[in-house]
């Protein structure tokens, strides 16, 4: 049950307060809910609205985002080992020092953008700043452009592109320990066919093969998502409807989005959320359009081997000198530790914690596209997004947008459409899931795709469009998919919309706020189905028979179920393939499984292959397996699904640090759902840190009027001792939905 803590109402509050920052005009004031309206002449003055607003509500947030991203949480706040290892993988990967580079070219409407926000930041923190980092002794520092950048660029490879390189990480990692190339292959078919002798005699050979990336909170991490959107031909309003719910972690305070209401002059608005560091709305409306996306699963990231000879690296018959720089992370407790980072044209080489100069030899570069650019196309589209007119001038903006997305946009005039963003690379060959051999002609990238090539649906025949990190549907096909998350509740979420017509002949916002609540389980659906002809006749086995497949609170169907699939994935993955101690690192402590889990299920849906199940067969492996995980187990003696999944919201600086009576942290709350229900709810230990992926805000709209109805797991301040810390999560566990509207 959440605990419920006593008000204290903030010292600070507006009604209608005028404010000025950067030469830039606005208002603020709360609405009942908390949450922050912006009124101003134009989109740049709500931007410096918009950042006074974060800076009075999420400093706190805002500035550790900056400390980790710039490597120096040893310096300023927690002189520790995992510290350590996010300093400099932060430092390594140079996302600050990029960032900057980027900064001090931005020109045009993404300077102004950037600046002006920048400019609403500072004057809110020249008031004041948050604290707890004067009680730790962070120095004042004002915000910059090239801080938004390091946010943008954070938000684009945190728990996203990080995903993707974690699998060639465990793909690389796996080969050199020697297991079943076959079996590999299958797994990942097609995306391991080009492994020949050659490549793999490169990936032995090897010099060093980075860890999986370490755990980074509290960063922008989304994950997951879903969206809807409702042509007006089937909208009882006539307009077209549109709902969302991104999935990330939700077990931390404050929530990652921070809502807003932004007032322009005329009747237009931009109600939705922002991201504390990034000026205008990352999903939401105005009068015009609504928008929003799920996490595309394009791939940007490559591994490339590279051959270095004398401190120079390999194209083809030439050599060229290694890029080298220094990074110092300073230490509260410690001696400053000076790493040195070396670069090809490919990108950043993956070298050991304290190399001071590269051996001769084959090592690893970690390519990505967003590595130097992206951030200032994304300020420029951000500002057309949200001004756009209609849904078509809405997509073409969206292409723009660095983030690889599957955007939805519905229109006032019930016209809808599907647009992919992303900055994608031009490869020389289909798969992006084994590395590339630098000095091999054809095989390092050539550019980025124009966002023009990317995949855009206007307008479908059945009126209704719904992505949820799969690979796409019918004439909706996005590019550069190397894997991706499956299909399960994107065909749930079109399912449910069928059966709403069917019954109604039309679809309400309603509608679409009750589908985000649906439990059940499209991957219990297909492996029982798929599985049934070889389980034994045991009353767990006919408990789960006579399942509903959902994973509400109740549910002892997805305890067992769980049981059942932990135990066949560990008898075919872990003692059939990786081993038990690897398997299980995969499963619980990195996103190779919670993201690609579809491609094990693929093995278990399939028919009898002997490379995976031997001379045993399959139906004797299910057979005895799940004797061995159900036999003697008494359905009704389990916990509920609830009782196993219950998570603390942590507070993002001192959680699990402070005394429960001090109300930093709340909780715990059970966390329902699984992997493939609407509702996803998935718990890892990341970097031996409990983390959860679940609906962090829900979004429901009827674009015939200006209302927007949402819940948002946590609140709008970052202050503990503030009224607004958690004030949404009753609602949000409830799945209840507040109302925003502008005047309100």
């Amino acid at each position: 049950m959440l605990i419920e803590w006593p008000v204290v109402r903030p010292r600070i509050g507006w009604k209608d307060r005028r404010f000025e920052a950067g030469g830039r005009s606005f208002a603020l004031r709360r609405d009942g809910h908390g949450v922050m309206h912006v009124t101003a002449p134009d989109d740049l003055s709500l931007a410096a609205g918009y950042g006074f607003a974060h800076a009075h509500d999420r400093a706190l947030q805002m500035l550790l985002v900056k400390v980790i991203g710039q490597g120096r949480l040893c310096e300023l706040l927690d002189d520790s080992d995992a510290s350590l290892a996010i300093d400099l993988f932060m430092r390594k990967n140079l996302f600050a020092a990029a960032s900057a580079e980027e900064a001090a070219a931005l020109g045009g409407r993404a300077k102004e953008l950037a600046e002006t926000y920048a400019a609403g930041v500072n004057a809110r923190l020249a008031r004041g700043r948050p604290w707890e980092l004067r009680l730790l002794g962070v120095p004042a520092e004002p915000w910059t452009p090239a801080d938004t950048l390091l946010t943008l660029r954070l938000m684009t490879f945190v728990g996203l592109a990080q995903a993707q390189g974690d699998v060639e990480v465990a793909v690389l990692q796996a080969l050199r320990a020697g297991v079943d190339r076959g079996k590999l292959s299958r797994l990942f078919r097609p995306h391991l066919d080009g492994l020949d002798d050659a490549l793999l005699e490169a990936i032995r050979a090897l010099r060093f093969v980075p860890p999986l990336v370490p755990g980074l909170p509290p960063l922008p991490a989304l994950r997951a998502s879903n969206n809807v959107a409702v042509a007006g031909r089937l909208s009882a309003s006539g307009a077209a409807l549109y709902a969302s719910d991104p999935h990330l972690e939700v077990n931390r305070l404050p929530a990652i989005w921070y809502e807003v209401v932004g007032e322009l002059p005329d009747g237009d608005f931009r109600t939705g959320v922002t991201c504390p560091g990034v000026p205008g709305l990352v999903m939401g409306r105005t009068r015009a359009i609504a928008a929003g996306f799920t996490y595309g699963f394009a791939d940007t990231i490559d591994l490339v081997i590279e051959e270095v000879r004398d401190g120079r690296f390999r194209r083809g018959d030439a050599w060229h000198p290694l890029r080298e720089r220094r990074e110092t992370v300073l230490r509260s407790k410690g001696t400053p530790l000076t790493v040195a980072v070396f670069e090809t044209d490919a990108g950043v080489l993956e070298t050991p914690d304290g190399a001071t100069r590269v051996e001769d030899g084959l090592w690893l570069a970690r390519a990505w596209t967003c590595r130097k650019a992206g951030g200032a196309a994304s300020l420029e589209a951000i500002l057309d997004l949200w001004a756009a007119p209609d849904v078509p001038a809405a997509m073409e903006a969206a292409s723009r947008i660095a983030l690889t997305a599957s955007w939805l946009v519905s229109g006032r005039d019930g016209r809808i459409g599907a647009q992919q963003s992303g900055l994608l690379p031009r490869r020389g060959r289909e798969t992006g899931l084994l590395p590339l051999r630098g000095w091999e002609p054809g095989d390092l990238w050539d550019g980025d795709l124009a966002s023009t090539g990317l995949a855009r649906y206007l307008d479908p025949p059945s009126g209704v469009l719904a992505t949820a990190n799969d690979g796409g549907h019918g004439l909706w096909e996005p590019v550069g998919i190397t894997l991706s998350m499956g299909s399960d509740r994107a065909e749930r979420l079109r399912e449910l919309v069928a059966q709403r017509l069917s019954a109604t002949g039309l679809l309400a916002a309603a509608d679409l706020g009750a589908m985000q609540s649906d439990l059940v389980s499209g991957q219990a659906r297909r492996l029982l189905a798929a599985l049934d002809r070889d389980l034994p006749d045991l009353p767990a086995v006919r408990f789960l028979r006579s399942w509903d497949r959902r994973y509400d609170l109740a549910s002892r169907g997805a305890v067992l179920f769980e049981r059942l699939y932990g135990a066949l994935c560990e008898e075919l993955f872990g003692k059939g393939l990786f081993g038990l101690e690897a398997w299980r690192a995969l499963r619980d402590a990195s996103l190779v499984h919670p993201f690609y889990f579809r491609l094990f299920d693929d093995v278990l849906e399939g028919e009898d292959d002997p490379a995976w199940y031997g001379a045993e067969g399959k139906a004797a492996l299910v057979g005895r397996v799940a004797r061995e995980a159900l036999g003697g187990v008494d359905p009704e003696a389990l916990p509920a699904w609830g009782e196993t999944r219950r998570v603390f919201m942590r507070h993002l600086l001192f959680g699990g640090k402070l005394p429960p009576f001090l109300g930093f942290d709340r909780g715990p709350i059970p966390v329902v759902g699984g992997r493939a229900t609407v509702v996803q709810g998935q718990v890892l230990s990341l970097a031996g840190r409990e983390s959860s992926f679940c609906p962090s805000w829900r979004f429901v709209t009827d674009l015939a009027t200006d209302v927007s109805e949402t819940a948002l797991a946590g609140g709008p301040s970052d202050r503990r001792f503030s009224r607004w810390y958690a004030s949404d999560v009753a609602r949000w566990l409830a799945f209840g939905r507040k109302t925003l509207k502008p005047g309100s």
